[in-house]
């Protein structure tokens, strides 16, 4: 894609044809930055000659609407409108090809899709004890005791899936009695 020089600042080729510019070659041995909305040429043996103004993020093609991800607030309708969007960050050209293009309706959706809240249960027994003691640790109860508790437990069955059973249905039944007691109510 050639380069559009319009009163001395570079255009694409759409914002130039309304002025009636003439194109900029490429220069020599110039490659075309990689970065996210810079599009400029530049020198890869000195990329930090020229400053890069560009995007974090890939674009957003969503239905109609065409916005820079990191700038999801600067949406546009309209292509020329989006080329005209400017750079949120600075820095030096890159040549390296970013990993994603670009996204669309189904990155958008995935990115905002709930998530499930027992995603990180682990699924080993010791990893549950693990998470248990650290969640009882948290509201004071000591850590020699919970561990003497499911030692003990471990002794008696030998299996730790039957521990962290025995000891879901201990606390379970800890809680009903509280709540049977009247403990956990408002007073």
């Amino acid at each position: 894609m050639l380069l559009w020089e319009v009163g001395g600042q570079l255009a694409t080729p759409a914002m130039a044809a309304a002025d009636g510019a003439k194109p900029v070659p490429k220069p020599p041995a110039h490659v075309r930055c990689k970065n996210f909305g810079c599009n400029q040429y530049f020198d890869p043996t000195r990329p930090e000659c020229t400053q890069c103004v560009h995007h974090k993020s890939p674009p957003v093609f969503h239905e109609t609407a065409k916005y820079w991800a990191c700038c999801p607030d600067r949406k546009a309708y309209d292509w020329d409108e989006f080329m005209k969007i400017p750079g949120c960050q600075r820095g030096v050209h890159s040549q390296e090809e970013p990993k994603k293009k670009f996204l669309g309706g189904c990155d958008i959706r995935e990115e905002n899709a709930p998530k499930r809240l027992d995603d990180d249960i682990p699924i080993d027994p010791r990893k549950k004890l693990d998470k248990l003691r650290a969640g009882l640790q948290l509201i004071g109860v000591e850590e020699g005791d919970f561990d003497r508790a499911w030692g003990r437990l471990a002794a008696r069955h030998g299996d730790l899936g039957i521990v962290v059973n025995k000891l879901g249905e201990a606390l379970t039944d800890a809680l009903r009695t509280m709540q049977e007691e009247g403990v956990n109510t408002p007073d």
